[in-house]
């Protein structure tokens, strides 16, 4: 058995490389904002905002090529079949068991690669005042995820390795589904279980607050009965909120950061932001899409399978696919990031200007727009290419020209 290098693996590889060298160049290179950036931001806080980001996006890109350049290796320089056949003499040809001592030694050796850049970015947070964390308690939390990853990664391959060899044909339909399945499966597992772990939640009981609730929900047209604050200042200073779930999961949590640093008209646009995603179905959409998404992927690595897989037609296929697997993930996700985080901006667009006519005020948004850029320094315009390949949410100054050119 062996690996060839075919053409979707050259596509794949490509396109890492270029996006890479783009994000790179643009990184470092001044950016000249425009001249309209100055009606909402001094010059301080622009100028101030540039070394944190050329940092933190060296830092996210530098992490990548570290884990890209390692499995291109370990998997097209036969490193991966050496450890294969090494796992499958340990485990006494137990085929499962080898996968999982296979699986096991690569998901260490990748913890391994990204540890210093997870550990710098805790220490960066820690320097620009945005994190308040013990490196204890960072420790704490870097185990406890690594070990829900752990569980939930070994679980799945497991069932990936069930797949690919008893329905050789079929076996990406049946895992797309099973992992749309669990899309759904974790808005109900996620905040009874997970997200408890790490943070407390707290209904909120503030009369001022469920006033505000109260009136974005008629404005709105929807009922929000469940408001929580969750005690992020144990860790941060950075405030924000999210909305969670769809049905009867659906809630809406606010950072207690935001509920203590900011002033009352700007913590109302937030909680009218996030009724908007409630509103508008974004989770489910969001789960819909990401679906698609999923049958794409196995659709893709399924073909992979077939023409890069060199293997007799009667062998179950070798624990060193897990390295196949993990580099074709690596590369997808990275690829893909400009249309993943497309759909996410639209959304959130859509949510800021909603959440303008549930107030029936602009400046309060804009407001609020410009205090969050502030106090978490963001970069308020980034190059074009930057937030176009990387940005979840549009800039600070893109959410604040729509809302501005809005009709309310």
């Amino acid at each position: 058995m062996y690996v060839k290098f075919n053409k979707i693996w050259f596509l794949l590889t490509f396109v890492a490389l270029l996006f890479s060298s783009l994000y790179i160049y643009y990184t470092l290179t001044p950016n000249i904002v425009s001249q309209d950036v100055y009606k909402f931001f001094s010059h301080y806080t622009v100028e101030k905002s540039i070394p944190y980001h050329k940092e933190n996006r060296l830092l996210y890109i530098s992490s990548f090529l570290v884990q890209l350049i390692f499995l291109l290796w370990f998997v097209f320089g036969g490193l991966s079949i050496k450890l294969s056949k090494i796992c499958e003499r340990i485990s006494g040809k137990h085929y499962y068991l080898s996968v999982f001592i296979f699986f096991l030694l690569l998901w260490i050796i990748l913890k391994l690669l990204s540890l210093p850049f997870s550990f710098y970015s805790y220490r960066l947070q820690v320097k620009w005042g945005f994190s308040v964390q013990t490196i204890q308690s960072w420790w704490l939390d870097y185990i406890k995820n690594s070990l829900i990853d752990i569980v939930l990664s070994s679980v799945g391959i497991v069932l990936l390795f069930f797949a690919i060899n008893k329905f050789q044909k079929t076996w990406w339909v049946y895992a797309s589904i099973f992992l749309t399945a669990m899309l759904f499966l974790q808005n109900f597992i996620w905040p009874s279980f997970i997200a408890p772990m790490f943070n407390k939640f707290t209904p909120i009981t503030d009369p001022t607050i469920l006033s505000m609730v109260n009136d974005i929900s008629k404005n709105a047209g929807i009922k929000i009965d469940r408001v929580e604050e969750m005690d992020a200042s144990k860790r941060t200073t950075l405030a924000n909120a999210y909305f969670y779930g769809f049905g009867s999961t659906s809630k809406i949590v606010l950072y207690d950061t935001l509920l203590k640093k900011y002033p009352q008209d700007e913590i109302k646009a937030v909680i009218a932001h996030e009724a908007a995603h409630w509103k508008e179905n974004h989770v489910l959409k969001s789960i819909i899409i990401g679906s698609f998404g999923i049958f794409i992927i196995f659709f893709i690595f399924n073909i992979l399978l077939k023409t890069s897989i060199i293997k007799a037609q009667s062998l179950r296929y070798s624990p060193y696919i897990i390295s196949v697997f993990y580099l074709f993930m690596l590369l997808v996700n990275f690829d893909t990031n400009p249309i993943q985080n497309f759909v996410s901006r639209q959304m959130e667009r859509q949510a800021d200007l909603l959440s303008a006519q549930y107030l029936h005020d602009k400046n309060a948004v804009i407001k609020l727009q410009v205090d969050l850029a502030e106090k978490s320094l963001s970069d308020v315009e980034p190059p074009k290419f930057i937030e176009w390949f990387s940005y979840t949410h549009p800039s600070a100054m893109n959410r604040i020209r729509a809302v501005e050119k809005s009709k309310i």
